[in-house]
């Protein structure tokens, strides 16, 4: 695998019994910042007592030096712009777009749905202001697909709703009011056969995990599925940077779970990949309780055997 040795934030584990996890990174301004989710039950109590997932939201913003090591953390993080009635964020994924600081995210409303969200972040303030619910003309959203990804460009962003068995993309249509139309589809279940067998991935959702980033003139993120052991293996896919459209897949998982601390072992759940010079970095959750990242040369990355996906 490219991302090997795992390294654990030190964070204030101690101060939320239900976990800290899920970290996600994003470089702005010239630094390393995260966001991740602070839980004071962990996922069986929150199972047990559904009332629970509804108790107020806390998270944790920091920065890392060139190490990886924390310099900063905010665990004062205020939510603005949110629902009035119980409402539950999770799955951050941060990006930059025109200078500013964004993340998505899910929002769970009590007695509604789950939906995504759309929110900027502020890390002087240490606030996460929500603009608006994302909405996708022309495309009936499936609430089991909640790891959409936001791709961005200069002028606009793309949003990946989903990868497999359809790739789903979608483009802005207004950044404010978090709209975005469906641009277009493409069934990779067609062809999965020339590839899906020899990742041992299964014929089944795959789901997105990271924001894209560029590597020399293409896109690429990681994709993952769980197994029937319940181990998390994560892909590394490449698209097209003037199609959108993917092209490969890793024929072996770059990074997986199986041997995780915490509360599940094989939970290994990555939320962002980032390209700082020669490094590739991965941030992840760790059995539900801890949040940890990885790196290696990006060449490494680039190395790791590759199968077509389809043609564009």
């Amino acid at each position: 695998m490219v991302f090997e040795k795992h390294n654990r934030l030190a964070l204030a584990y101690d101060r939320f019994p239900g976990g800290i996890i899920n970290p996600s990174l994003v470089e702005h301004a010239g630094e390393v910042w995260g966001i991740a989710r602070c839980e004071k039950y962990d996922q069986a109590e929150r199972n047990a007592d559904k009332s629970l997932n509804f108790t107020p939201a806390f998270a944790v913003m920091f920065r890392l030096n060139e190490n990886l090591a924390i310099t900063k953390e905010h665990y004062d993080v205020r939510f603005e712009n949110f629902p009035s009635i119980p409402w539950r964020t999770e799955d951050y994924r941060l990006f930059v777009f025109q200078g500013q600081l964004f993340c998505t995210h899910t929002l769970w409303v009590q007695g509604f749905g789950i939906g995504m969200g759309l929110s900027q972040v502020d890390v002087d303030q240490h606030s996460i202001s929500l603009l608006h619910p994302i909405t996708i003309e022309n495309l009936k959203v499936n609430t089991v697909e909640k790891n959409w990804v936001i791709i961005p460009h200069q002028d606009t962003l793309h949003c990946l709703y989903s990868f497999y068995p359809e790739f789903t993309l979608t483009e802005l249509l207004d950044l404010h009011t978090a709209k975005f139309s469906l641009s277009h589809r493409k069934n990779l279940q067609s062809l999965s056969a020339d590839w899906l067998p020899a990742t041992g991935l299964e014929d089944k959702l795959i789901s997105l995990s990271t924001v894209p980033q560029q590597i020399q003139n293409e896109l690429y993120l990681l994709v993952h599925q769980k197994d029937e052991q319940h181990i998390y293996r994560d892909f590394l896919v490449k698209i097209d940077a003037t199609t959108m459209m993917p092209i490969a897949i890793s024929r072996e998982p770059v990074i997986k779970g199986g041997d995780s601390e915490g509360f599940w072992r094989g939970f290994l759940t990555v939320y962002s990949l980032l390209i700082l010079g020669n490094q590739a970095i991965v941030s992840f959750g760790e059995g539900e309780r801890y949040a940890g990242v990885a790196k290696a040369p990006v060449e490494s990355l680039l190395n790791a055997e590759t199968l077509a996906l389809c043609e564009n």
